[in-house]
């Protein structure tokens, strides 16, 4: 079942923030505890699971009632990017954020970042909260874990949501090119900018169109005691490393019950925010990142229909990539939906 729901704009699939986390497709290394993040809600808790030796995973727990739910973010990204979506859920759901390796406050090993690996943490972290299984929702590159999961543990899940990551990500790498990726423009840089926690939030949202939670902010970037950005958190081999690592997505094996929300780009010009701004040169490289992205998109969404049996498709026109913030209600809707559905 496809069904779509109209809205004005679309997805900017790349953003400054997260070029080489998304389409190549933040700080410190867990020592254990619990992490108390800037801007998480107040419900939050936040601790450390082991999952291999010497490798520790964030765990945010944000509380609820009902069927668990664990959510994955996208590449270059924590669990918290969720903060702020995920008080839209809690009052149906139990719902559990997970940062993996390399990124965030979770542990920042040299290896372990292919796809396989990836997969093995999260079944340690269901051992760890004793849940003989569990549906998990995931943004962008967490598309690839859940299919591997999915289709290797299929005792592990219950349901699956992707978050505009019901995409083969191997062979849409492999076919749109990650040069075509990076070539994406970016706004102007303001006057104002002093590199501050509050103007990478408006950097976020000029670029992608959604602004970060200032909780992951400040997990994504370092910030000296001044508040000025210093460095990203995760190290640009850490995300090649995961780029490389990247597993063909095996479809046809997946059996869990299945939702993909997709948001669907209608034009270069309302595919990036700040294209108002773009030169002629910006405003060229952006069509031609739009043209090879959308085409490569439609023919991911059906191959995923064709081969995930029963998988039913929601498309989001005019949502962007970070569609659960940036049409929060429609995303909670349809998750919850599906979520409490027999």
């Amino acid at each position: 079942m496809t069904r779509i729901l109209p809205f004005r704009r679309t997805t900017s699939t790349v953003s400054r923030l997260t070029t080489a986390a998304v389409l190549t497709l933040a700080a410190a290394i867990a020592t254990g505890g619990s992490v108390d993040a800037q801007g998480m809600p107040p419900s939050a808790r936040s601790s450390f699971i082991g999952v291999a030796d010497s490798v520790q995973l964030e765990v945010v727990d944000w509380g609820g009632e009902g069927p668990t739910l664990i959510l994955l973010a996208g590449m270059g990204h924590s669990a918290h990017v969720f903060d702020g979506f995920v008080p839209r859920l809690t009052s149906h759901l139990h719902v559990i954020g997970i940062t993996r390796r390399g990124v965030g406050a979770s542990s920042r090993p040299k290896h372990g970042y292919d796809s396989t690996t990836l997969v093995r943490d999260l079944i340690a972290v269901l051992d760890s909260l004793r849940l003989a299984k569990a549906s998990f929702a995931g943004h962008s590159f967490a598309g690839s874990e859940m299919s591997i999961l999915a289709a290797r543990f299929p005792e592990r899940v219950d349901r699956l949501i992707y978050f505009d990551s019901a995409f083969d990500y191997r062979q849409l790498l492999d076919r749109v090119g990650v040069a075509t990726a990076l070539g994406s423009p970016q706004p102007p840089e303001g006057t104002y900018n002093r590199n501050t926690v509050a103007d990478w939030t408006l950097y976020a949202e000029r670029s992608s169109g959604a602004g970060f939670p200032e909780s992951e902010v400040r997990t994504m970037f370092r910030f000296g005691a001044d508040g000025i950005f210093q460095a990203s958190a995760t190290a640009p081999e850490t995300l090649r490393a995961m780029v490389d690592g990247i597993e063909p997505a095996p479809l046809t094996k997946i059996r869990a019950r299945t939702l993909a929300i997709y948001a669907a780009p209608t034009s270069a010009e309302v595919m990036y925010p700040s294209w108002y701004a773009f030169d002629d040169s910006a405003r060229q490289r952006g069509r031609t990142v739009y043209v090879a992205v959308s085409a490569e998109h439609a023919l991911q969404r059906a191959r995923f229909k064709r081969e995930v049996v029963g998988s039913r498709q929601v498309i989001i026109m005019g949502a962007r990539h970070y569609l659960f913030l940036t049409h929060p209600g429609e995303v909670a809707h349809e998750v919850l939906s599906f979520m409490l559905s027999n």
